[in-house]
């Protein structure tokens, strides 16, 4: 793999580069095309003097490889490219589809190689199995396994979906074919008039297409908008805790348009009796300092909060230790009081999750009876935030 890298990527350690990205993909291609025309070659001509249904559809599958190795090549030129005036986000995300319409093609194998294994199994024919079978399909394990380790290689090194899934076609080639070398190997020692070919042909179509469905899960996942990395976030977190003069972070929301294309925005507790201009610099050093260490696009809405009002403190209080005895997962902020003659106003926000069912018609309820002596009464202004 490091030879690989070495000889034909510049600056392969510098992944977030999005020319070296691109060199990545475009090397796997095109050791893809040359790797699976070799192999599809040698297995068509075999396939077809044996008579081998499972060799031919293994020789296809090979070809269609090649087809997707050529996909990936395309599928990195168009994610390289720079944000526009259309697409001002980057256009990262082809990525994902690029390896989408590899799964799609994988998925289409399956079916057609199990349309022919039914109609080998129903009207049999006679496989011929000499030693050059047995060369070509142990060639072929061979170098799907180097094929499948490149790729899972690659794909770790630049986070890329497109080259995972690659590398699990790569393992489902490699299983497949097995399973041929095996059916070559009873259709030699064994006479029978069962189509040993065509069922063994059938359960890697059933394997394949099982195994493409999830790949195709895996892949939709980015496209519909993924929770963030919980270590991603944690680490931004612990970052911007660390700066004195911030108090708190939540509402965090982390949008991915592909592989180095992330945007952040969050809201950052500051002291509301330090002047306005010293925490807003505050601020702007933070998303300097996290958009350059995290390679991020990032915002950060400021708000300032009273930390030394003792009525103040003492409904927050309140408040905290309410929400704790409904769910000691509850966190809340943007805690604000309004003071009035006749009502006392508590507003602030509830970060639950999407499987929490309490109402907030509930969460008012507990904490008005915590409160229910305090005058004059408590009203409250509560929001819902889910964790993203």
């Amino acid at each position: 793999m490091q030879l690989l890298k070495k000889l034909f990527i510049k600056n392969y350690k510098d992944t977030q580069d999005p020319k070296v990205r691109l060199t990545y993909g475009t090397v796997a291609g095109i050791f893809g095309i040359i790797s699976n025309v070799i192999l599809f070659i040698g297995k068509i001509l075999i396939g077809v003097i044996g008579n081998s249904i499972a060799i031919i559809a293994d020789a296809i599958n090979n070809l269609s490889d090649a087809g997707t190795s050529v996909v990936t090549i395309v599928g990195f030129k168009l994610a390289s490219k720079p944000a526009d005036s259309e697409h001002p986000y980057g256009h990262a995300r082809y990525e994902y589809i690029t390896g989408l319409i590899i799964g799609i093609i994988i998925f289409t194998v399956g079916v057609m190689l199990g349309k022919s294994s039914i109609e080998k199994i129903i009207t049999p024919d006679v496989t011929t199995v000499t030693i050059y079978t047995y060369i070509v399909l142990a060639f072929s394990i061979v170098l799907k396994l180097v094929q499948m380790y490149v790729y899972l290689d690659f794909s770790k090194s630049i986070n890329s979906q497109t080259l995972k899934a690659s590398s699990k076609d790569s393992l489902n080639d490699v299983l497949s074919t097995c399973a041929v070398l095996v059916s070559a190997i009873i259709i030699s020692l064994v006479d029978t008039t069962v189509s040993i070919d065509g069922i063994f042909g059938l359960a890697l179509s059933a394997y394949i297409i099982v195994s493409t469905c999830l790949m195709i899960k895996d892949i939709i996942s980015p496209l519909l908008g993924e929770k963030a990395d919980p270590e991603f976030v944690k680490a931004v977190t612990d970052k911007i805790l660390s700066y004195p003069g911030v108090l708190g972070v939540h509402d965090m929301l982390v949008h991915s348009y592909g592989v180095g294309a992330s945007y952040i925005m969050l809201h950052v507790e500051v002291d509301a009796k330090v002047d306005v201009s010293l925490s807003h610099d505050l601020i702007d050093v933070i998303e300097h300092d996290v958009a350059e260490e995290f390679k991020v696009h990032i915002s950060i809405h400021m708000d300032p909060i009273v930390i030394d009002d003792e009525k103040v403190t003492y409904l927050h209080d309140i408040v905290k230790q309410g929400l704790r005895e409904m769910n000691p997962d509850y966190k809340f902020h943007d805690f604000r009081v309004v003071f009035g003659p006749t009502h006392t106003t508590l507003l602030f926000d509830v970060v639950t999750t999407f499987e929490d069912k309490t109402t907030k018609d509930e969460i008012i309820s507990h904490l008005s009876k915590l409160l229910s002596d305090y005058k004059p009464a408590c009203f409250f202004v509560i929001e819902i935030d889910r964790i993203y």
